[in-house]
């Protein structure tokens, strides 16, 4: 059983599920009980009892009567709590609060229809970019989908919203002699190794801090991504904590990935192994670290050498560019990323192939 669901299995092999049906005349709670063969069928059969009660402990109504809010709250601690990642838990909650709730949630969800929506669109374009827009659009397009797959509306009125194109933007990253500027104040002392690790593996920065000596073969010269670290925030704390650091599984399925080691960081990495009693590769006073520390860190040297306009996730270019100069097969460069697919790979690094397509069309003028 998990902790606050009020759902058990009984000693026949049922299951019980037991959900706030009513209040009594002094104000206690009158509580209703559901039977099934599954557990599954129980929990289902308690969201849409709690739905049905969440504007009034009288429900007598079969349909859902609640706002979006309602629903939203519901959707996300009941449904979707079970299914995510914590940080990705935190993530969803802190769209809802910051950029979905202010404009949807006194809306009645059964009267909020497609130009209900355009109107929110509109409105996260005022502060938001369009990739950012159409990730708190799907978080929503979602909610609505639960809500429909459970009869309390009947058409998702998310379906034929029109949503602003991407702006694409040239991809930042280092010029040669930016990268070796990098480089050399990076190999000054071990501060530097985050730093040269996405420059020579391509590891996002939560993949960095989470690196552990034991995913490094060095016999092998492989490099085995299989976690990652960040911040979340964490909404109602009663202990006054406003974020945590956590370590989960990667980014996506693909993010799980297997990265050789070049010479130049092998080398780099056994020097400070022979220096290190950590856990972790990349620490501070032998504990690990998390992102904004590493930010910083590149930060102090972007400032000594004068680069502006140089977020940490440059370095990740840096390193997909290189490869794309030499030649590398754009097969194995999203593989390396650990993009979700190739088409990602082409869509984010299209400006960077210019040169390649270009020795493409000489060799074609020839024949």
């Amino acid at each position: 059983m998990i902790k606050g669901e009020n759902i058990y299995k009984r000693k026949d092999g049922r299951w019980e599920g037991r959900y706030p049906k009513a209040r009594k005349a002094d104000g206690s709670i009158y509580y209703g009980y559901i039977y099934a063969r599954s557990y599954r069928t129980v929990k289902e059969q308690m969201i849409e009892k709690k739905a049905q009660a969440i504007v009034s402990y009288e429900g007598h109504s079969k349909e859902f009567q609640g706002t979006f809010g309602h629903w939203a709250h519901l959707w996300l601690t009941e449904i979707m709590a079970k299914k995510i990642k914590e940080s990705t838990y935190a993530s969803y909650n802190n769209k809802l609060q910051l950029h979905i709730l202010p404009f949807l949630e006194s809306y009645p969800l059964k009267k909020i229809t497609s130009l209900t929506i355009n109107q929110f669109v509109q409105s996260l374009a005022k502060s938001l970019g369009s990739s950012s827009i159409k990730i708190v659009f799907r978080i929503v397009k979602s909610c609505f989908e639960a809500a429909k797959e459970r009869g309390f509306i009947y058409l998702n009125p998310c379906e034929n919203t029109a949503l602003p194109k991407n702006s694409k933007k040239n991809i930042q990253a280092l010029t040669r002699a930016q990268q070796k500027a990098v480089e050399a104040e990076s190999l000054m002392d071990e501060k530097g190794l985050p730093i040269l690790l996405a420059l020579e593996t391509g590891m996002r920065i939560g993949e960095i801090c989470a690196l552990k000596w034991t995913d490094i073969d060095f016999e092998s010269s492989l490099l085995r991504v299989e976690r990652t670290k960040q911040r979340i925030c964490l909404p109602n704390s009663t202990t006054g904590q406003r974020s945590k650091i956590v370590e989960t599984a990667p980014k996506t399925a693909n993010s799980t990935r297997v990265i050789p080691l070049t010479t130049k960081i092998k080398k780099v990495l056994l020097y400070w192994k022979s220096h290190s009693s950590a856990e972790y590769v990349v620490t501070s006073d032998n504990r690990s670290i998390e992102p904004r520390t590493v930010s910083y860190r590149f930060e102090k040297i972007k400032q000594k050498l004068g680069l502006f306009n140089m977020p940490f996730h440059a370095l990740r270019h840096t390193f997909a560019t290189r490869c794309v100069e030499l030649g590398v097969n754009i097969a194995a460069i999203s593989s390396l990323l650990g993009h979700s697919s190739i088409k990602l790979t082409l869509d984010t690094y299209t400006n960077s192939f210019l040169e390649e397509q270009r020795a493409a069309i000489k060799k074609l003028s020839l024949i």
